[in-house]
């Protein structure tokens, strides 16, 4: 399995990303956005979908919307 990438980031760091999530009130929202951030900090897919309670796949296609 191939680990998940983000190639553009638009200027966000996993540290803005922290910032952000904490003035979502949306949950399903700020899941996304922190699924996003693990990523970013380098956890795999299947770490950070077993911590949110996601699948997977929601996980990689959060990831690719980025």
């Amino acid at each position: 399995m191939k680990r998940l990438k983000i190639t553009n980031d638009h200027g966000w760091t996993p540290r803005t990303l922290r910032k952000e999530e904490k003035k979502i009130k949306n949950i399903s929202l700020r899941q996304r956005v922190m699924a996003v951030r693990l990523v970013m900090e380098g956890y795999l897919g299947k770490d950070v979908a077993s911590m949110l309670n996601l699948c997977r796949q929601s996980v990689a296609f959060y990831v690719s919307l980025l």
